[in-house]
């Protein structure tokens, strides 16, 4: 038997995401992250949104490791509104 690999040659970096989506006035759905300013976006499902968000939020990241920056997250994250449902994203680049 061959044993397989517990850890990867790179370790990747791993971050967890606050996503508060809710739907608009026009039955589109929003998402904003929670602990990243800036990044929030519309789409026609939930599913369209988060994917968005997703990749928004790595090539944020992934920008800030670049140039050797701390990723500015928020230590408290923005409060959540009535109408908003919180998701949790954990994100691998």
């Amino acid at each position: 038997m061959t044993d397989l690999p517990t850890t990867s040659k790179k370790d990747q970096p791993a971050f967890g995401c606050v996503v508060y989506v809710s739907r608009t006035e026009s039955g589109r759905t929003r998402g904003r992250v929670a602990n990243l300013e800036g990044v929030e976006t519309e789409g026609a499902t939930e599913r369209d949104v988060l994917s968005t968000i997703v990749r928004d939020v790595r090539a944020r990241i992934s920008e800030h490791m670049q140039r050797e920056e701390e990723v500015p997250w928020l230590d408290a994250p923005a409060e959540k509104q009535p109408d908003e449902v919180k998701r949790f994203l954990p994100l691998h680049l």
